[in-house]
Parts: C-alpha cells; sequence; structure tokens
C-alpha cells in the first residue's frame, strides 16, 4: 500500500522468516534434481546453497568488475539451457551494491524464455533511490508474468531479529 500497488490482495504476498527462509521455499518447490538456476558471481551465497541443498546445479554468470559488477548479460544469455529454471537476479545486488535500471531489468525480462523464472531479490531495494530504479513489481503484471519478487523488512527498516520478510508472484507461479 506504501508503495501505490494496485490489485494485490492477501493471497499474493507470502511470508517468511526474512527472504532467506524464502530463498530457501522457492528453491525447493521450484526445483527438481538437475535443473539449473542462473546466479550473479559475486551474489549472496545462500543462493548457491539453496540450489544445491534443493537439487539443482547453480550456474553462476559473471558480474563485470570494470563495469561496476553490472551483469553481463551476453553471458547470461549463454548459459540459459533447456534445464535453466530461473534466472535470479539481486537488485541492488549484495555485496556489489550495482543495481540494474527499470529499462534493463524489463528487456532481461522480454528476453527471457518462457521456461525461465525471473527472481528479483530486492532484499535492499529501499537502499536505491535512483529515478530509474525499479524492483520489478510491475513485471509481476506484465503479459507472461513469469517473476517472483522477494522483499525483507529487516534491513531498511531496522527489525533484524525479528526476521520478516515477503515475496510476491502472479498466482499461476505461485
Amino acid at each position: 500500500q506504501r508503495l501505490g500497488v494496485m490489485d494485490v490482495e492477501i493471497d499474493d504476498i507470502y511470508l517468511g522468516n526474512g527472504v532467506s527462509e524464502l530463498i530457501t521455499l522457492s528453491m525447493q518447490a521450484l526445483l527438481n534434481n538437475g535443473d539449473e538456476v542462473l546466479i550473479p558471481a559475486p551474489d549472496y551465497p545462500l543462493w548457491t546453497a539453496a540450489v544445491s541443498l534443493s537439487g539443482g546445479n547453480p550456474i553462476h554468470y559473471h558480474c563485470d568488475e570494470q563495469a561496476d559488477w553490472f551483469p553481463d548479460l551476453v553471458d547470461i544469455e549463454s548459459k540459459i539451457t533447456a534445464n535453466t529454471r530461473a534466472l535470479v537476479v539481486i537488485n541492488p545486488n549484495n555485496p556489489t551494491g550495482t543495481w540494474i535500471p527499470r529499462a534493463e531489468l524489463h528487456r532481461l525480462r522480454r528476453e527471457l524464455p518462457e521456461h525461465v523464472l525471473l527472481v528479483v531479490d530486492a532484499a535492499y531495494s529501499e537502499y536505491c533511490d535512483q529515478d530509474e530504479y525499479s524492483f520489478g513489481e510491475e513485471l509481476i503484471e506484465a503479459e507472461d508474468g513469469n517473476t517472483v519478487v522477494l522483499h525483507t523488512f529487516s534491513k531498511i527498516f531496522g527489525l533484524a531479529s525479528l526476521r520478516v520478510g515477503w515475496a510476491r508472484a502472479p498466482r499461476e507461479v505461485a
């Protein structure tokens, strides 16, 4: 409500013990043995662990230090296979602080094959106040809607000990 997102019902929001639990739950629900998930390098290490522990294969895509750690879109595209179930975008990224502008995030979503879920880890979204930034909420309402967005209250609101995270996805995806 604070963000002015329209048409969000209680069944559109999923709560967890921080984004960490939501990462683990989402990978356990999504993956079968041998499925692949593209994860940025460097990343929040729990992503690699959650994919591995869920039977999947973490495939790391390059984030270019010379380009302020921006994800290498060509590298991402080259690593997508028939076994790729998801692309994780940490926006803004922890630990690099790099953020992906709205137009690039939208382009990335449009160019992903139908079988690839875009997972946006937006745990640090409140720290990015750039006009061109989007945490991806509008992609959930997009035509294909094949996007999940993860958030937490424990960063910006200082609730680290309470571990409250939330996710939003289209109902068909959830």
